[in-house]
């Protein structure tokens, strides 16, 4: 296995940094910013053959650490039975005072998933998804609603995408485990300094149905987990025949602009390469089964980590709401997306659904701070740094182009600063993000109502 380092990339401007997708590398777009001296930067995961062409071609790195092979990935993993425990389901309240042990390993998460299902049968009811994955794992989300009125709006909620990105599975099973609990018991929930009376919670799950994928990419998180896999996996498992690199970056697979070449790669060498076409990653089509069979979805969040953000579409370029014939379903484009900060293009969206987004990620910020003070940024996507064949990006344009698809306002969190804090970090990340989950449930029960349908034509 190749070694690998943290590093932070300084470029001399932004048309570096943008010439940095040119390199095909493990750089985390969510992380790109402005530095006081009118530089850029972003940080990456690299080999040392990387960063050295890196350096060749002007660019600055800063090596900050290499990632070691005994991670917290490997070092602290739990069980159901214990996680369950520590988060006081199976024993006294004040015995439940002491953490889970670590992460909840793939067969955890599925467990965690039949306890739901089997526990609170008359809320809570499981979804086997149709596509295994490459090492023929079985895929599962579950449904939280009282009631089965498929008129009322539905929220899809995923994590795991990436496989590195431990915290996020874990945080989806306890927000649903602690909303079962709340609403079965009639009570409210607390986060930190966050509170929520039994009202809202009974409001949530009466009204709306919350659809939870927690893991998509079990595949990788089992090799991410393994003593003898990669901490630092981001990819799923796909073998690529007759390739010397296996996996295809999840979240470059989508059916959003994914001949682009925007932020992606067709190199199955690379972390973000883009598979073979799109959609043609079993667990993708898992996320586009959910969004396919039940039809009133009309909002969505992807968890991920890091950076502390909260995000709304677009991915691929800025936005601007004058001009509906600048989209990235009209081919006259094409070739002029992904260069943020010039005037040639920038992507189309709704005024409406502008507002819904930037009010609802303010309330979900506020949330998240109230809870021990952490301030998340607010921003579009594409950020610095663009990408395409993105989750909330292929979930919200749908509509666009099929009238027949309901449109569904997507959007990310990117949560803490580190792909695998140490397990108290992580229950700290798992109580801000279920406070902000609380206030986005809160603000897709009228959705449907707040954001008239547009559909565009192609010139």
């Amino acid at each position: 296995m190749m070694r690998k380092f943290f590093v932070t990339v300084f470029a001399a401007n932004r048309r570096a940094l943008l010439n940095l997708g040119d390199y095909h590398l493990d750089l985390f777009q969510a992380t790109a910013k402005a530095s006081e001296n009118d530089e850029f930067t972003i940080e990456g995961l690299l080999t040392l053959a990387e960063i050295e062409r890196l350096v060749e071609g002007g660019y600055r790195v800063l090596v900050e650490a290499e990632s070691s092979k005994r991670a917290r990935a490997t070092q602290e993993v739990t069980g159901f039975p214990e996680w369950m425990q520590a988060m006081g389901e199976e024993r006294g309240e004040e015995e439940s005072a002491a953490p889970p042990a670590g992460y909840l390993t793939v067969a955890g998460i599925e467990s965690s998933l039949q306890y739901l299902s089997s526990s609170y049968p008359s809320i809570c009811q499981a979804i086997q998804l149709p596509e295994q994955t490459w090492e023929k794992r079985t895929s599962r989300a579950i449904k939280i609603a009282n009631g089965s009125d498929g008129n009322r709006p539905g929220i899809l909620l995923i994590g795991g995408v990436h496989a590195r990105e431990l915290v996020n599975p874990d945080l989806l099973l306890s927000f649903a485990l602690k909303l079962c609990q709340a609403y079965k018991a009639g009570t409210g929930l607390q986060f930190g300094k966050k509170s929520y009376d039994a009202s809202t919670i009974q409001e949530i799950v009466n009204k709306l149905d919350l659809f939870i994928f927690p893991l998509v990419n079990p595949d990788g998180r089992a090799f991410v987990q393994s003593p003898t896999g990669d901490p630092m996996w981001r990819k799923n498992r796909n073998p690529n025949p007759g390739q010397s690199r296996l996996g295809v970056d999840l979240n470059r697979n989508f059916d959003f602009l994914w001949s682009s070449g925007i932020g992606t790669s067709s190199n199955p060498r690379d972390d973000i390469f883009k598979g073979n076409a799109a959609f043609s990653e079993p667990e993708i089509r898992n996320v586009r089964y959910l969004l396919d069979t039940y039809k009133n979805i009309t909002t969505m969040l992807d968890i991920h980590s890091y950076s502390e953000l909260v995000m709304y579409p677009w991915g691929d370029d800025e936005n601007q709401t004058n001009n509906p014939i600048m989209n990235f379903y009209n081919s006259v484009y094409d070739g002029l997306r992904g260069k943020v900060g010039d005037a040639n293009y920038k992507e189309y969206i709704p005024l409406a659904d502008l507002n819904w987004f930037t009010t609802t990620c303010n309330r979900v910020r506020d949330a998240i701070k109230t809870v021990r003070g952490r301030v998340y940024k607010i921003q579009p996507s594409v950020g610095l740094y663009p990408t395409t064949a993105t989750s909330d990006d292929y979930a919200y344009s749908r509509h666009f182009i099929d009238a027949s698809k309901h449109k569904v306002l997507a959007g990310v969190i990117e949560t803490g600063k580190e792909f695998q804090p140490p397990y108290s970090e992580a229950l700290n990340i798992i109580a801000e993000i279920s406070a902000g989950l609380i206030e986005f449930c809160l603000a897709s029960i009228t959705v449907v109502e707040a954001t008239p349908e547009v559909v565009l034509e192609r010139t």
